[in-house]
């Protein structure tokens, strides 16, 4: 066996295993057995337990992004359609299922309990992807608004689509699975954030357009 093919059958073994019990929980053991390799190999191809877990997330963060890419723009596509392309990305990263569910459970749990590894994912996957996010924003809202207010919108956003990743057992059972399908399957749930997310975009772009007229006719009167 070769050395590539050690390595990515340990880095396979271990997204779902880091996925279920968390970095501290799982051991080098279980891991190397999934991936039948001597127990040695976590050490000689990785290092250590903690560089493994690391190129995991690493992992994790590439299935996430190729399994849904955010769209090129051309240059005279409208704001709200940029964001609108944002918010299915994000749902569609965080409701992902099938076999690459691990990727997206062992994100969640990183964003939930973090680790050292979470420092990558912000520098390397959240940041540039809430960059995006605020360039759409300041187009439109202008630059009136505080950045700190575009970020609120942001963070509001993607907690909009955090809570079916996270609570979606709890939806299940006030609603019922029937309705669950029939009103938040995926394509609902992002036809409801956009629009709950661009109500609150065009209220916070009036309270800041009525704040400058008012400031402008102040100065004016004096």
């Amino acid at each position: 066996m070769s050395s590539v093919d050690v390595r990515k059958r340990l880095l396979e073994a271990a997204g779902p295993v880091f996925s279920e019990k968390g970095f501290e929980k799982a051991t080098v053991r279980e891991i190397c057995q999934k991936a039948d390799v001597n127990v040695a190999s976590v050490n000689y191809y990785f290092g250590d337990k903690e560089q493994l877990y690391l190129d995991v997330i690493c992992l994790a963060k590439e299935m996430g992004v190729s399994r849904a890419p955010l769209p090129e723009w051309a240059s005279d596509t409208l704001p709200e359609q940029k964001l609108r392309d944002w918010v299915i990305t994000l749902v569609r990263r965080m409701l992902g299922t099938g076999e690459l569910s691990w990727s997206n459970h062992l994100i969640m749990r990183e964003v939930l309990r973090p680790t050292k590894a979470c420092e990558h994912l912000i520098q390397e996957l959240f940041r540039p992807f809430v960059n995006v996010a605020d360039a759409i924003l300041l187009e439109m809202l202008g630059e009136d608004v505080p950045a700190y207010r575009r970020m609120q919108c942001i963070f509001s956003i993607a907690a909009q689509c955090q809570f079916y990743r996270v609570s979606g057992g709890m939806v299940s059972l006030m609603l019922g699975q029937e309705e669950q399908e029939i009103h938040y399957n995926t394509e609902r749930l992002i036809e409801h954030i956009l629009q709950f997310s661009l109500a609150a975009i065009k209220n916070l772009k009036q309270e800041f357009d009525g704040s400058v007229m008012e400031s402008s006719s102040t100065f004016h009167k004096i």
